[in-house]
């Protein structure tokens, strides 16, 4: 009976950790890893979503400049107040470090 228990435990967990991003913008319950992670619902290229997230953030006044091949780093100054931000992304998620709505908002509009 506890081996059945287990059992039953183990499978839903995993379910909800391959669940992912499938279910929208839901981030996978059973994975810390993602929960800060914002899925993106169309289906595209790694270099697509770097050149739309490149795009929008410098279309918003962001300077945009290349990290890795997984990232990049977006800084903004208002009057003397500076702001970077780290975004990192694949080809079905971003992730912003630290948070920054502004530019959340921005990337989730453009991702959409």
């Amino acid at each position: 009976m506890k081996k059945m228990i287990t059992l039953s435990l183990v499978s839903v967990f995993g379910t909800l950790v391959l669940i992912g991003c499938s279910a929208g913008n839901t981030p996978s319950v059973g994975n810390v890893e993602n929960a800060n992670k914002t899925c993106i619902s169309k289906n595209l290229t790694h270099e697509k979503v770097h050149d739309i997230i490149v795009k929008a953030g410098e279309e918003n006044g962001w300077k945009m400049t290349e990290f890795k091949t997984n990232s990049v780093i977006a800084e903004k100054t208002v009057n003397e107040n500076s702001t970077a931000v780290t975004v990192t992304f694949d080809e079905s998620t971003f992730e912003l470090n630290p948070a920054n709505s502004e530019l959340q908002s921005i990337l989730e509009k453009a991702l959409d």
